[in-house]
């Protein structure tokens, strides 16, 4: 019977229960496109200003003009640089002005003043103190630069090849390089820098049209002599004028002296109260003559 009961019980049966799980899409975050590099912008570009002779001068722009009278003038003039010129007359050019000292200085320079003259002039400063005293020599103006004077260089002027080379090497803040080139009684210099905002003076303003650097359009624009209260050197200049100028500022046409003379009146304001009447008549030699490059030569040829 157990045998009997074992044959018919019946057969156990497993099930198998099969789940299946259906896979949920994945979203992935939105991809962003690569940042791009930073623009690079290309470095200003460094002009180059010079001035040589009685003063003949090179601006940015390529114009030529020409400043014959006294005084002190603009050479840069800008919001940060300031650099003028001290004008004065020697035996050699029949009292037509050649530049005598340089002075640097404006915000750029935190207060500090760099002057360099003739070597008649008397020693390089700063700030009024002589500086580089020996030759060759280095002086630092704290973190802000150097003041560099030895024998080496590039000349201006390629006539001045004859004389013994002294020059003065200015590297100052913003890529700023002066270079003036000491001789007996006057120097050459010559400015490299960047544009820079609302800049006029001597080497022009820099907006790329050589005709507006004329000496009568830098006047026109700024004044004929450094205003009051912005002289940097620590006296003016005394106007002088030789009988070669009163003779060459009396060839100078009637219409246009008159011009010239009225054009004095605006660009000098109440400087001419201060300094006499001679520097009305330099700045009227100016404005007669700042557009012949070669005034001195043509005052020979007439014999002055």
């Amino acid at each position: 019977l157990a045998l009997l009961l074992l044959l018919v019980q019946p057969k156990s049966t497993t099930t198998t229960s099969t789940t299946t799980t259906r896979a949920m899409p994945v979203t992935l975050p939105a991809t962003e496109p690569p940042t791009p590099p930073p623009e690079t912008v290309p470095p200003m570009p460094i002009g180059e200003c010079s001035y040589f002779g009685d003063p003949h001068i090179l601006t940015f722009d390529g114009a030529r003009p020409s400043y014959y009278g006294e005084g002190e003038m603009w050479i840069v003039k800008s919001d940060a640089i300031w650099i003028q010129g001290c004008y004065k007359g020697t035996i050699y050019t029949k009292g037509l002005a050649a530049t005598n000292k340089v002075a640097v200085g404006g915000p750029f320079l935190k207060g500090h003043i760099i002057v360099v003259g003739s070597l008649e002039a008397g020693p390089i400063t700063v700030d009024g103190i002589p500086v580089c005293q020996h030759f060759p020599e280095t002086y630092r103006i704290g973190a802000l630069g150097t003041v560099t004077y030895n024998a080496e260089g590039k000349l201006v002027d390629e006539a001045t090849h004859v004389w013994e080379k002294h020059i003065v090497h200015m590297e100052l803040p913003m890529g700023v390089r002066v270079t003036v080139l000491r001789w007996k009684n006057y120097v050459d210099f010559r400015v490299a820098m960047q544009k820079q905002p609302n800049q006029d003076g001597g080497c022009g303003n820099w907006n790329g049209n050589p005709d507006d650097d004329s000496t009568a359009a830098v006047f026109a624009r700024i004044g004929a002599r450094v205003e009051h209260g912005k002289v940097m050197f620590r006296h003016r200049t005394e106007v002088r004028l030789t009988d070669a100028e009163l003779q060459l500022l009396a060839k100078c046409p009637a219409d246009k002296r008159a011009e010239a003379h009225r054009k004095c009146q605006q660009e000098l304001g109440n400087y001419e109260h201060h300094t006499g009447g001679l520097t009305m008549h330099a700045c009227e030699l100016d404005n007669c003559w700042g557009d012949n490059q070669h005034a001195l030569r043509m005052a020979k040829e007439m014999g002055l």
